[in-house]
């Protein structure tokens, strides 16, 4: 069995880890990631070696301070973590939880995208209630 074939059955447990971590992402009216993060996060993925090394990558990047506030929230890293972790278990092996990790990574940005624009969107049903003015 290929990879592919070996995760399809772990696939939906993904996406809605996915979806429950972006969910909490955006509540209280912000948002605790960005697109970028979220990019550099697959591109770790898609480098990795083993499971470990991504959850070292996010813990580290929760730990930074950048002056841009380009920072992983800390809750949210552990929650993306502990997610990803549910999601994965069973998984034997270096590969397949790599390969794993990417799907959800990729599944991660997607949510992100979903709850940004549908964000963006409240927002100007909001103001356009207003008379379109701030």
């Amino acid at each position: 069995m290929n990879i592919a074939e070996a995760l399809r059955p772990k696939r939906k447990e993904l996406v809605i880890a996915a979806e429950g971590v972006m969910e909490g992402a955006f509540s209280e009216g912000r948002r605790k990631v960005n697109k970028a993060q979220l990019s550099h996060l697959i591109g770790v993925c898609n480098e990795a070696a083993c499971a470990e090394e991504i959850e070292l990558y996010i813990r580290y990047q929760a730990s930074r301070k950048q002056s841009d506030g380009a920072v992983w929230d800390r809750e949210l890293a552990l929650q993306v973590i502990e997610a990803a972790n549910r999601a994965l278990s069973g998984l034997e092996g270096d590969t397949l939880k790599v390969a794993a990790w990417r799907l959800y990574a990729v599944y991660l940005a997607r949510a992100f995208t979903f709850r940004d624009a549908s964000q963006q969107h409240q927002r100007g049903a909001h103001h356009a209630g207003r008379g379109g003015r701030r």
